[in-house]
């Protein structure tokens, strides 16, 4: 998926100034912008998309960025939140949102790319965090378990059972994969044949149509249908 990035700033030209930034930094398809030139306005739009990253003006008609960043926190704890303002004096406010950087105006590209440089590596931070937080539990007739993300490798359809393949073994129950991905958190996961879901961070390579994944030695089918599919969440990956 691509990385959610909203721009909040009443000045129209330095909205559409960091909107052109970070055109030059991304290939379409890798990040998705939306933007806002209130505090309101940003507010009623991240209930349709989670956001990624907020870059936000402070000093703004009706609530200001540091209000709209403390709001912002409550909602989303790993939300990546930057200040980009005209004045010093709300560093120690930018502070208590918890905000991951404060530049004063004007930004030049190239302090531009640093930054969203930075921000990448801790989205791929978090994302990591998440990957080893986030559990699967699943329960049989004789066994019930609770395996993490970064513990599967993959999940298998066999008849009417699903079986995941981890790094501790091989579990199986009764299941379909669409119930499965109803209750796996699909940001982490792909499909890439009728009979296989892999982790996205397990895959090594695509050889012709195979999936060749770390840490295992079997390869994993991967049908026409697929393919795209499988090559978006590995570029988008790169990036998240």
């Amino acid at each position: 998926m691509p990385i959610n990035i909203f721009l909040c700033d009443d000045d129209l030209v330095q909205l559409e100034t960091l909107t052109s930034f970070i055109h030059s930094i991304f290939s379409k398809g890798e990040i998705a912008i939306t933007q806002a030139t209130s505090g309101e306005e940003l507010l009623s739009k991240i209930d349709a998309v989670k956001p990624d990253t907020v870059i936000l003006d402070i000093e703004m008609k009706g609530l200001n960025g540091i209000q709209t960043g403390f709001l912002l926190r409550e909602k989303f704890k790993d939300l990546i939140i930057v200040f980009i303002t005209g004045f010093k004096e709300y560093a120690f406010d930018a502070f208590s949102v918890k905000s991951f950087d404060y530049i004063i105006k004007p930004v030049t590209f190239n302090q531009f790319k640093m930054l969203m440089d930075d921000i990448i590596i801790r989205l791929d931070q978090i994302r990591a965090y998440n990957e080893k937080s986030q559990t699967l539990v699943i329960a049989s007739r004789d066994r019930s378990a609770a395996i993490r993300y970064d513990d599967i490798f993959y999940f298998e359809k066999s008849l009417r059972k699903v079986r995941i393949y981890t790094k501790c073994g091989i579990y199986e129950y009764y299941g379909t994969f669409k119930e499965l991905m109803d209750k796996l958190n699909m940001d982490f996961f792909v499909q890439c044949h009728q009979g296989y879901i892999v982790n996205i961070s397990k895959i090594k390579e695509i050889r012709k149509d195979d999936l060749i994944l770390n840490e295992i030695k079997s390869s994993i089918s991967m049908s026409r249908k697929y393919k795209s599919d499988v090559r978006e969440a590995l570029s988008c990956r790169l990036f998240s």
